[in-house]
């Protein structure tokens, strides 16, 4: 093997190398979810809530998807339920990226949607998550400077409190509607200060953790953590039938993601796909690489070296026998050459009447010959010496 190839050979491999790592790598992070922020139903390790969305998804009578976009756009409120997430304690004002979603989210709940709403359970691993810090600045850029909202906890009338010290336990207030006496709680918030048009379902220690209310054609459940959801709470066994009754008796089951910071913003890419331009690009791609074939590739034959073995090109002579070998046959020729000659240029020469009769005389006899025994040659030399003859 030459040493070109091997070094070709080599970089090949290496280079096939790098990418598989690169792409397991890629996936191993992903399949772990610690990519995606607590709460996020794309996040598999015990902060996300993957683990309930898979669940659900295997349901025939239910359908389950993410939101990515703004929550406006969110089609069939009335058969809705919207799973809030992951929410920040200190962004109970407007727990959505901006006020204007929250004004959506509100709508869509007065128009018959289900929200289902928990704020992110207080942990080591959510304390030191590099996302809580990222969201709170993305929160901040977004809603600027706009206070002329009212706060949604103000709307809807609760607020938060700090409760660490309280114990794991919560348990059910009065005949709930589903047979579940105690829950599972993670430490962390309580909700303080409700409204009486909230229904508290559960008490930690006194406090209410899960409460209800009903808001226009819609309904909200509060939750002060969403460890219930979390994928820690589904390995140990959470109720599920607690987790059936927050969904409620909606068809349709929506993640809210876009208050974690996981819009979808798409690219040439995505519109490609969206408007179905697959066999225009690929036209287009074919064209360039035509394009670039006829600009790298030469159709006609490079020009020889002067120092290499040569084809003459055809004069004007050379041109001119060619045109009289494709139109005037071999024997014809003689009679058909003297005729031009005497046409065209005997006239000019200083020729006696005596020897111009001698070569016409010669050129009948040697056109009144049949084709087969017609001699040009001959008939060339006898008409040179006529007219050389003084």
């Amino acid at each position: 093997m030459k040493p070109q190839h091997r070094n070709l050979l080599l970089a090949a491999v290496l280079a096939t190398v790098f990418a598989t790592s690169l792409v397991r790598l890629f996936q191993y992070r992903f399949s772990a979810g610690d990519v995606y922020p607590p709460g996020s139903s794309l996040r598999a390790d015990p902060l996300g809530s993957k683990a309930l969305y898979d669940s659900l998804s295997l349901l025939p009578s239910l359908r389950v998807g993410r939101n990515h976009e703004p929550i406006g756009r969110l089609s069939e409120p009335s058969g809705t339920t919207i799973v809030v997430l992951g929410v920040d304690p200190e962004a109970k004002g407007s727990p959505m990226p901006s006020d204007a979603d929250s004004e959506d989210l509100d709508r869509q709940v007065r128009a018959g949607a289900r929200l289902v709403l928990a704020f992110q359970h207080q942990s080591l691993e959510s304390a030191t998550n590099v996302w809580r810090h990222g969201m709170g600045n993305l929160r901040a850029s977004a809603r600027g400077s706009t206070n002329h909202h009212e706060r949604f906890n103000v709307r809807l009338g609760f607020d938060l409190s700090a409760t660490n010290n309280a114990g794991e336990i919560a348990r059910r207030v009065g005949d709930g509607p589903f047979a579940v006496d105690v829950l599972p709680w993670a430490a962390g918030w309580s909700l303080d200060g409700l409204s009486k048009d909230w229904t508290p379902l559960f008490l930690r220690e006194g406090n209410a953790v899960v409460a209800e209310r009903t808001l226009g054609s819609g309904s909200v459940v509060l939750l002060a953590t969403d460890f219930p959801f979390s994928n820690a709470a589904m390995r140990r066994g959470h109720s599920a039938e607690f987790l059936a009754w927050t969904f409620g008796s909606h068809r349709r089951v929506v993640f809210e993601e876009t208050h974690l910071g996981l819009t979808y913003e798409p690219g040439v890419a995505g519109l490609i796909r969206k408007y179905r331009l697959g066999g225009a690009v690929a036209g287009l791609a074919l064209l360039a690489g035509l394009y670039v074939w006829r600009q790298c590739v030469r159709f006609n034959p490079p020009p020889v070296a002067a120092d290499a073995d040569t084809v003459a090109g055809r004069g004007s002579a050379g041109g001119l026998l060619n045109v009289l070998r494709r139109s005037v046959p071999p024997s014809a020729l003689p009679g058909t050459a003297f005729a031009e000659w005497h046409r065209s240029l005997g006239r000019r020469h200083a020729l006696s009447e005596q020897r111009r009769a001698d070569a016409q005389e010669a050129a009948n006899l040697e056109n009144a010959k049949p084709p087969g025994q017609r001699d040009p040659a001959d008939f060339f030399r006898r008409l040179a010496r006529i007219l050389r003859h003084r």
